[in-house]
């Protein structure tokens, strides 16, 4: 081989050499970058459920997994097997309050009777004060009729809070299922009267309001 011709090639060949080590390390030293697994948006629930009546002008929240349901007297004579109304005229002398609406929130038992938070409105034209009206209708149509002083004195509403802004008065009445919490509040010539039962049924008033 001549010298000429010799050191060209070894150049080439060095050439080759060093880009094929090049090559091979620039290679081996990329970084592998994952894939990305793009991310679904999971919508989370409310924990609470905002319920508005306007005909009543009222609302208040009740946790996700209940339902509000609005009810009436028929529906409540019909899960009775009685008509309280009458019953109530017959055993009292008068008819009780004129019924103007009631709501219900209700587990997935749908039981009216086990109901944290209960409210029912009655017309108050006369606006009698909440002791006058109690004194006439005890907590229609849940219990009535108790007319000696030491049973009635047991259930009347002697203790006071505060909902939405106005005064109100309960009682807790022990002896009956759950332990019920009557509350009554007098507003607008309206009355209003609640059953709560149990922490969630306080949770609820807690956020009842008059949207006027």
């Amino acid at each position: 081989m001549q010298k000429g011709f010799a050191q060209p090639l070894l150049i080439v060949l060095g050439l080759i050499v060093l880009v094929t080590v090049g090559v091979y390390f620039y290679q081996n030293s990329k970084v592998n970058v994952p894939l990305q697994t793009p991310k679904l948006a999971i919508s989370k629930q409310p924990k609470f459920i905002s319920y508005e009546n306007t005909n009543f002008g009222f609302g208040f929240e009740y946790p996700n997994g209940l339902n509000a349901k609005e009810d009436s007297e028929e529906e409540f004579n019909k899960r009775g097997n009685g008509d309280f109304r009458k019953n109530f005229k017959g055993y009292v002398g008068y008819e009780p309050g004129k019924f103007l609406g009631a709501v219900a929130v209700l587990d997935k038992s749908d039981s009216f009777d086990a109901s944290p938070f209960t409210i029912w409105i009655f017309d108050n034209t006369a606006n009698l004060t909440v002791d006058a009206w109690f004194d006439k209708y005890w907590y229609y149509p849940y219990l009535w009729g108790v007319f000696d002083y030491t049973s009635k004195s047991h259930v009347t509403p002697d203790s006071e809070a505060t909902v939405s802004g106005q005064l109100a008065k309960y009682k807790v009445v022990d002896y009956q299922p759950g332990r019920p919490k009557f509350v009554y509040l007098a507003k607008d010539q309206k009355m209003y009267l609640f059953r709560i039962i149990g922490e969630t049924g306080d949770k609820i008033l807690s956020t009842f309001k008059f949207l006027k």
